[in-house]
């Protein structure tokens, strides 16, 4: 099996073109029977290479494999996401691959009914993680909550500001920090939701006490994770939540809302709350900062995601 990585032009009629005239040259050089695809959020660019691939999967007869990661479009209203016709191109992919996977089990029944695809037809294989990038800190150097993901509205980040705010008033006194871009898609230009989520953390009196870093570098991020102890994940809609595994890879201890498939992912590791609730999540938070086996818990649930464990499940799947 080889893998390539290529940039895309960022149109739709040059992403089309190279995709086709990338896949001519590698199967010229190469030869492969299987053509798998991996796309993670749909945009105009990323529609026209999809129906390059597909178009050249069906001229050659090769075996096509799809891999769904991403929460959107399919966990999301489809205004909130996509114009019509990328839509139509990405339903267009998934009923012409000859198998779906897809990261959750929530992705695969979400697939199954806005495309049609039968569940026969899909695979679930998770996310995984190189543990060689994940240590943890020994628990007596480990301190406060940090968030690691986007600063957008569906991360449930209001809820997680209204928690502290609870704690806070019942005498907790460990920091809160949310690592991650604070723009739009993925750039740091702060937007109008960063904004809001600021106002309120001041009018909270809670300036202090909650820190947003911005984008910042990996390495950055990884330090940050095994430092912390607590691992607070509100988000309201995921694809599968691939930042809960590296903080658990790392010895956090996550406090989530109780749904799929955040669920799924945790497992019996960390603390659940109900969703939307900011009382619950406080709730959780607490329980996994003074939880006495949270880390251990966390690890063991880790290994589940190694990602050799993954990739023999994946190729298991799709070959």
């Amino acid at each position: 099996m080889q893998v390539h990585s290529y940039t895309l032009p960022n149109e739709p009629l040059g992403a089309y073109r190279t995709t086709s005239s990338l896949l001519s040259s590698l199967y010229r050089d190469h030869g492969f029977d299987v053509l798998i695809d991996f796309e993670q959020a749909l945009t105009w660019r990323k529609a026209a290479s999809a129906e390059a691939v597909t178009r050249f999967s069906k001229e050659r007869h090769l075996r096509l494999v799809y891999y769904f990661g991403n929460h959107y479009p399919w966990l999301v209203p489809k205004m909130e996401t996509n114009p019509r016709v990328t839509w139509f191109f990405l339903k267009r992919l998934a009923q012409q691959a000859d198998m779906v996977v897809t990261a959750s089990s929530v992705l695969a029944r979400s697939v199954t009914e806005k495309v049609g695809v039968t569940r026969r037809g899909i695979a679930v294989v998770p996310f995984g993680v190189d543990f060689k990038e994940y240590s943890p800190c020994a628990s007596t150097e480990r301190s406060g909550v940090i968030y690691v993901g986007r600063v957008i509205k569906h991360k449930g980040l209001d809820d997680l500001v209204r928690a502290a705010s609870v704690l806070f008033g019942r005498g907790f006194h460990e920091s809160f920090t949310v690592v991650g871009p604070r723009g739009v898609l993925w750039d740091d230009t702060p937007s109008d939701y960063f904004g809001s989520l600021v106002t309120k953390v001041e009018s909270l009196g809670l300036r202090d006490k909650i820190t947003f870093t911005g984008a910042i570098p990996r390495s950055e991020v990884i330090r940050r994770m095994r430092k912390a102890r607590v691992f607070a994940f509100p988000s309201h809609a995921e694809g599968f939540g691939v930042a809960l595994i590296q903080a658990m890879a790392s010895g956090l201890v996550p406090a989530v809302y109780d749904f799929e498939p955040v669920s799924e992912v945790v497992g019996r590791a960390g603390f659940r709350a109900k969703p939307f609730e900011a009382e619950s999540l406080a709730g959780a938070i607490l329980q996994a900062h003074e939880s006495k086996a949270g880390d251990a818990e966390s690890l063991e649930r880790a290994q589940r995601f190694s990602i050799s464990r993954v990739a023999d499940e994946f190729l298991g799947a799709v070959l």
